[in-house]
């Protein structure tokens, strides 16, 4: 019998276990692989031996933790994140397919829409790949597509853009007004023509900020954090209102029916509708938060600005 045991290698006994650990009504544990081995051969075999027996089945079915990482660079990993109501992001889903191509991008977007469905005003951004612009095009044709400014940025450091094309560029993705965003694109213009007509190639309305980092722990920090929130909004609204407040009462506030005022700030007036939640600014519209006319409208009225925060 010791001569038995002797040969009952883990590299043996594996053959006999492998089709248990195909079979998902099976849970092979080291417990599991003595008590099979005892019962069906009258050995008697250690933990130890279980243990390696496992995982060297493991291995023949789906290859070794070296093997498998060597295959990681072939694969094509997706993530998608959103903001949470304290402006945090958080991971909303993410996939693993063979290869960046519009098949690839067409079944994600598909699971996601399945998992999600959609909202009004939805907006995906990503880097300029065409495959994700065919994958969203195709599952949520309803949607806005924006290019990230992050990747768009990083695009503009490998062709050796100039420093101070760099920093215009930056003005201009982040400008709430189109006549302010065209007198940014008019400088770029006019210090470096070829990159103006490569920004030009995606529509303005595509520059927009995006920046994606380490997902999962923030999103269970974060979690934990807005389930000790019991007020109306999160703590990040309410400290981005507390900002604006000061010089909203510095406004003139005019109002026009009971939910539309003209807000004059310095010598330019801006319409804000508190029903539609829109400001000629265009920031209560973007954000989803009130600006700083919206808020001094809201003040004139005596309501909660927490009801103009975005749902």
């Amino acid at each position: 019998m010791k001569a038995d045991q002797r040969h009952a290698t883990s590299k043996l006994i594996s053959g006999y276990i492998i089709d248990n650990l195909r079979d998902p009504r099976f849970e092979v544990t080291p417990a599991f692989v003595m008590a099979e081995m005892q019962k069906l051969h009258g050995l008697d075999i250690g933990y130890h031996k279980a243990w390696r027996t496992i995982q060297r089945a493991s291995a023949l079915i789906r290859g070794t933790p070296e093997e498998n990482y060597e295959l990681l660079s072939s694969y094509l990993y997706m993530i998608k994140i959103s903001k949470d109501a304290n402006n945090q992001i958080f991971p909303l889903a993410f996939g693993i397919a063979e290869s960046k191509n519009n098949n690839s991008y067409e079944w994600y977007f598909s699971e996601l829409r399945n998992a999600i469905g959609s909202r009004d005003n939805l907006i995906f951004l990503s880097d300029m790949h065409q495959s994700i612009a065919h994958g969203i095009a195709k599952v949520y044709p309803e949607s806005h597509h924006g290019i990230c400014i992050y990747h768009l940025e990083q695009n503009l450091k490998r062709r050796k853009v100039k420093s101070e094309v760099i920093k215009l560029f930056q003005s201009a993705a982040r400008v709430y007004m189109r006549k302010e965003f065209d007198l940014y694109m008019s400088d770029i213009a006019k210090v470096d023509k070829k990159t103006f007509d490569f920004l030009m190639e995606e529509p303005p309305e595509r520059m927009m900020d995006f920046i994606q980092v380490k997902l999962q722990r923030w999103f269970y920090e974060r979690r934990n954090e807005a389930e000790g929130t019991f007020s109306d909004v999160s703590c990040w609204v309410e400290e981005e209102l507390k900002k604006k407040i000061d010089l909203a009462f510095t406004l003139n506030v005019f109002p026009v029916d009971s939910w539309r005022s003209r807000v004059e700030e310095e010598v330019i007036t801006f319409l804000v509708d508190l029903n539609k939640r829109t400001c000629d600014c265009f920031q209560f519209q973007f954000d989803e938060l009130p600006c700083i006319h919206a808020i001094a409208a809201i003040e004139k009225r005596n309501i909660k600005k927490s009801n103009f925060c975005s749902d």
